[in-house]
């Protein structure tokens, strides 16, 4: 009888040390040989498994390169539009008038092969002294003066006014005098100094009126498309 009570108690260990290592432990818990390495030594407890890195696909922009500059648009408001009878693409009317300290002379005889520039001030606006001092530095001392002309047109003001506001600018380029503003008329009305841009064949390509900052800008962009270089 006692050999008959060994047997199911031995059995039973048996059945009970298996079960020890297969269903102690969830076999979802147990790590992997391959993640093992992320186990906590201390605790026992598991760490996740580092994330797959995104892969990131490299795109090319393709930047085109920019367009050719143009001539700047001329736009007005209603008020200045009524203030200018010259508008682009007109013929720039013939003017004769007597050049300051010399004769009488057609402005066409001052064309230059590339451009002209015709700037009418008077010496009472304090945007003028900035226009005649720009046409000096970012053209006459730019340009070939038979390549780009510059002219102005002083209005209503006798010659000694006119004079006493160049000597500071050093604007050294030929002045004519529209004593009694007839040349002014043909173009337009007040809003001065105004200043007018024409191709070879004497020919509006662009003009503004109150000479600003934005004058300059502009005035720079079509010089270089009429002569074809950069400033």
């Amino acid at each position: 009888m006692t050999r008959l009570r060994l047997v199911p108690l031995l059995l039973l260990g048996a059945f009970t040390a298996g079960c020890s290592q297969s269903s102690a432990v969830p076999s979802a818990a147990v790590p992997s040989a391959a993640s093992s390495s992320t186990a906590s030594s201390s605790t026992g407890e598991l760490s996740l498994p580092a994330k797959t890195p995104r892969r990131h696909t490299a795109r090319k922009v393709i930047v085109s390169e920019p367009s050719s500059p143009t001539i700047p648009q001329v736009c007005l408001s209603t008020l200045h539009a009524k203030w200018c009878v010259a508008k682009v693409g007109d013929s720039f009317p013939p003017v004769e008038l007597p050049r300051l300290g010399g004769p009488k002379t057609k402005l066409a005889t001052l064309y230059g092969k590339q451009a002209t520039i015709v700037l009418f001030w008077r010496a009472d606006r304090w945007m003028s002294r900035m226009a005649l001092e720009d046409l000096v530095s970012f053209v006459v001392e730019e340009y070939d003066s038979h390549e780009v002309a510059v002219v102005g047109i002083a209005v209503r003001q006798p010659a000694r006014a006119a004079q006493r506001l160049l000597n500071p600018t050093k604007a050294a380029f030929p002045q004519l005098l529209d004593t009694n503003g007839s040349a002014l008329a043909q173009v337009g009305s007040v809003a001065l100094p105004r200043l007018y841009v024409l191709d070879p064949a004497g020919q509006i390509v662009w003009f503004d009126i109150e000479y600003s900052e934005s004058t300059r800008r502009e005035l720079a962009q079509t010089l270089t498309v009429l002569t074809g270089n950069a400033k």
